[in-house]
């Protein structure tokens, strides 16, 4: 084999690099069995496989994915091989470098294919960020073990799953690894995240690459280009299909021709983008058109200069927060400390109130909303995992994940989607040697609290050296000063205002000194202390003025938002004034009320106060936010009432997900809050149906499901499942791979309102017009819906089926088949 004159990473940003085409497509060609999966070809079919390679080689790829798409232990587990994993890896590389060698090429490099597990994680599915990441790591050793070049995680949808598969991947290998999610054509991702969300967690994480492919044509892509290469500081690589499949003689047929795909691809590089391929029905032909387009056109094209990003930003699954005027607002109420009523209900599992208290936050102009689940007496590290599901869905919000015990810290990190901060790090060695790994680990920025084994130092100067421990020690386990709050620690005026003066000279001396960002939990400045809010707001002031950076504060006190907004309104000149004023009117109040300190009594911990009369209203909402706590009071105080439980599913709880449905389809949701609202709403159905008898319940109709004879995939059906028993339908699951004639058995012995099929591949896609056919031959007049990646309206409209575009969509189908045929 001719030797590599550099490496990957290298030629990359000194040329543009072609990703080969499309693998599955080629092979569903060939006309081969599939009956054991795609990567046992590799043993089976090792011929046909190399001669994929090499053609894709001769047509000018330099970068040649493996046939492991599903090579992980859960996907190669649907085929009885789980165990065939490292094996199975190996021999698709060693299959590459045997085309490369037969072809005498030379700078043609391995990329080992790492496709979706097929299942969803935690909080949408049962599958945890832990079980996900020992699933990509023995996938990424294997890839490596074999001698890929580089990774290609590819066709992800979801954020923590991508996350889980890149974490894998640089922890346990040294591999290069590209990053490839699937937009739709509204630019984001199944489960709500855009471009620039995905971009800037990846790239703390270690991407070297970030990609798009499949999902849609070149002419999607060209938009969507501009905005990875807009975002991106790393290499942009973009795989789009061949345009969409028509159905013909039952075999999908991608008909978009190779110069057509250049065309499009032509101003996919005009947009900067380095490395271009194709995934879903590109051909040898599609790739020699990129070859062509860019020896001609890209052949000296400047070497890559990677951009630079200003600003403080953090990230959730759904949006960036990049904050340019100070303060960032850190939400202080998801706190339970102090709140005796709020940690009762914690250890009862109830969480109504983190989520109250995340929403109020928000909509009070809250950037980031720490969350701290300190409980006495608890499992902190599952109260914080459970919180940080309860407050995403609440809220598109970074969290603050507030700790002193990693194991919390750890489990907020491995459960928060997105780029976060930590609270905190102190100068204690304990401290700095178990958090700021983690911070590390997971792209956190964090807080430094000057304090040490010593407690919390008065001065300014003591406070600064703590500060410069931390920040040196921070900088060394490899975080940068933009992902440095240094938190100079005030206390509570009832022991002398002094200090908390010292406290504002440190903040200007921290920044001036170290350069990093500073913040303050504002409110320890009048602990026990009465009229909190004033002091609080005064003080704010006087921090905002020596330069805080950020403030963990109560955003919906009215004082706090009337001082921010008057600090964001003054003119820079005007500070000297100002500073005094308030440092009078802070001095004032603190010393009239510090004799009072310890004396006077703490407010009473706020009471939930449910209300009198639950209404079927009530009930709507909390299926609309996904408030389970708050469905299982209502419903059981419904039912106690003795209000009709059928009443309660018709007008409560299916209303709620009517809505849930309207604002998925106009963009407002995302498959995250589809699938808490629809588990929300289960809990109410449980509660009903109880309190039914069997032969009185009110069934909406019954649904044959399943994934057709040849295709595993059952992610897409398994939620439109959910969602039909969410509105009373009985559904008959008959799983995936299912043959034709069982589900018409089925239907036939359960007399069926409805089939709903599904299949994501478009091998498999046929399966769904020979049941259709079958139905008439025999004479029956079943209704047919389908569903999937790969099916669209007119091939539905083709068989005589309905097309459901998602779940919710097929809800109402079946619902309007119901209303046709009447209830059978």
């Amino acid at each position: 084999m001719p030797p590599k004159v550099t490496t990957f990473k290298e030629l990359l940003h000194k040329k543009i690099l072609i990703i080969d085409g499309a693998m599955g497509t080629t092979i569903m060609n060939a006309d081969v069995s599939l009956e054991h999966g795609f990567e046992s070809l590799s043993f089976l079919c090792p011929e046909l496989i190399t001669s994929i390679h090499r053609s894709y080689i001769e047509a000018g790829a330099n970068l040649i994915e493996t046939n492991t798409f599903g090579g992980n232990r859960i996907k190669l587990a649907e085929f009885n091989a789980a165990g065939r994993v490292k094996e199975s890896n190996i021999r698709a590389v060693e299959l590459i470098r045997q085309a490369i060698s037969e072809a005498g090429a030379k700078d043609v490099y391995v990329a080992g294919s790492m496709g979706p597990l097929g299942k969803l994680l935690q909080p949408m599915g049962e599958l945890s960020f832990d079980e996900a990441y020992d699933v990509f790591a023995e996938q990424a050793k294997s890839l490596e073990e074999g001698g890929a070049d580089v990774l290609c995680i590819e066709t992800i949808s979801d954020l923590q799953e991508i996350r889980a598969a890149l974490m894998a991947a640089k922890e346990n290998t040294k591999l290069p690894v590209i990053c490839s999610m699937t937009y739709d054509e509204t630019g984001r991702t199944i489960t709500g995240t855009p471009p620039e969300a995905a971009i800037h967690l990846l790239e703390r994480l270690g991407a070297d690459v970030i990609s798009a492919n499949c999902s849609t044509g070149p002419e999607q892509m060209v938009e969507l280009s501009k905005k990875l290469v807009k975002y991106a500081s790393v290499p942009v690589m973009i795989m789009p299909n061949a345009g969409s499949p028509d159905l013909v003689d039952g075999k999908a047929v991608y008909k978009m021709p190779p110069d057509k795909f250049a065309h499009y691809m032509d101003q996919v590089l005009e947009n900067g983008v380095r490395i271009v391929g194709g995934c879903c029905g590109t051909t040898p032909d599609h790739i020699r058109a990129l070859r062509e387009l860019v020896d001609k056109k890209y052949r000296n094209h400047e070497d890559f200069k990677p951009a630079k990003r200003a600003g403080i930003k953090f990230s959730s699954r759904t949006k960036v927060v990049e904050i340019k005027k100070a303060p960032v607002i850190v939400g202080e109420k998801i706190n339970p400390t102090g709140r005796k009523l709020f940690q009762e209900e914690l250890k009862s599992g109830v969480f109504s109130r983190v989520r109250v208290d995340a929403e109020k936050q928000v909509l009070a102009g809250a950037h980031l909303l720490d969350v701290n689940m300190g409980v006495p007496d608890t499992n902190e590290v599952a109260l914080m995992q459970k919180a940080a599901f309860v407050v995403q869905n609440a809220a598109d919000l970074p969290l603050s994940i507030d700790s002193p015990n990693p194991a919390a810290v750890e489990a907020g990190l491995k459960n928060f989607v997105g780029i976060p901060l930590i609270n905190s790090v102190n100068g204690e060695s304990k401290s700095l040697k178990n958090v700021l790994p983690l911070a590390k680990r997971f792209g956190a920025k964090i807080i430094a609290l000057a304090l040490d084994e010593k407690g919390v130092p008065k001065l300014a100067k003591d406070k600064i050296a703590i500060a410069e421990k931390i920040i040196e020690q921070a900088l060394g386990a490899g975080l940068s000063k933009d992902d440095i709050f240094v938190d100079c620690l005030v206390m509570t005026v009832g022991i002398g205002v002094e200090p908390a003066l010292e406290t504002l000279k440190a903040i200007s001396q921290i920044k001036q000194n170290f350069g990093t960002k500073t913040i303050l939990g504002i409110s320890n400045v009048s602990h026990s202390m009465p009229e909190r809010e004033k002091l609080n707001a005064y003080y704010l002031m006087l921090a905002l003025l020596e330069g805080l950076d950020a403030a963990i504060i109560d955003p919906t006190a009215k004082e706090t938002q009337k001082a921010i907004k008057e600090f964001q309104k003054t003119k820079i000149i005007d500070y000297p004034k100002l500073k005094e004023k308030y440092h009078q009117k802070f001095v004032d109040l603190a010393e009239a009320w510090k004799k009072m300190y310890k004396k006077v009594k703490r407010a009473a911990d706020e009471e939930l106060k449910h209300k009198a009369k639950i209404s079927l209203k009530d009930i709507a909402q909390a299926v609309i936010a996904g408030d389970a706590d708050t469905i299982k009071f209502g419903v059981a105080k419904l039912l106690e009432d003795n209000q009709n439980p059928q009443k309660i599913m018709e007008d409560g709880l299916i209303k709620g997900m009517e809505t849930v449905g309207k604002w998925f389809s106009q963009g407002k949701y995302f498959l995250p809050q589809v699938v808490a609202s629809a588990e929300s709403m289960k809990v109410g159905f449980d509660l009903c149906k109880a309190k039914i008898p069997k032969d009185k319940v009110k069934k909406a109709g019954t649904v044959i499901i399943a994934t057709v004879k040849g295709d595993v995939h059952d992610i897409g059906k398994n939620i439109v499942k959910m969602m039909l028993e969410n509105h009373g339908f009985e559904v008959i699951d008959l799983g995936k791979d299912v043959p034709k004639e069982t589900i018409i058995e089925s239907a036939l012995k359960h007399q069926a309102s409805a089939i709903a099929l599904s299949a994501l591949l478009t091998t498999t896609m046929p399966q769904m017009e020979e049941v259709a056919n079958e139905l008439k031959s025999k004479g029956l007049n079943i209704p047919v819906i389908v569903g999937g990646a790969v099916v669209n309206e007119a091939y539905a409209d083709k068989i005589g089926a309905t097309f459901g575009r998602d779940a919710l969509d097929s809800v109402k189908i079946a619902k309007e088949i119901v209303k046709k045929i009447g209830n059978r």
